[in-house]
């Protein structure tokens, strides 16, 4: 079973794919010996990084995994992101390291493509 998918007009963006952690679901459908640059944190597996803190699956021309991408990268939207939190709440979340800041300014720039009821 495949979660859900979002529909992000990304357009070559790949904030989401930089300095912000991956876990896998396998649950959900993540297959961990695709996925195999993880490791465990507790019961929770997580994708590597790279030394810049970029997936590890994040090559020069987009996902190298894209085909089977983590449910977590499938279902994010940056624009409903963008939307849940209030200022304050994404200033703490950007200093505390929980967010990124170019996550927030790419959910921003695309809130005029959310459709009615999105």
């Amino acid at each position: 079973m495949m979660g859900p998918t979002a529909n992000v007009p990304c357009n070559g963006c790949t904030a989401c794919c930089r300095n912000q952690p991956v876990l896998l679901f396998p649950e959900h459908g993540d297959d961990p010996k695709r996925l195999s640059r993880h490791y465990a944190v507790g019961p929770a597996l997580v994708l590597e990084e790279a030394e810049n803190g970029d997936c590890v699956y994040l090559e020069e021309g987009g996902c190298s995994v894209y085909e089977y991408r983590p449910v977590m990268c499938r279902a994010f939207d940056c624009r409903k992101h963008y939307l849940s939190f209030t200022r304050a709440e994404r200033r703490r979340l950007v200093r505390d390291g929980a967010s990124s800041e170019a996550v927030f300014d790419a959910g921003r720039s695309r809130l005029h493509t959310l459709g009615d009821g999105e």
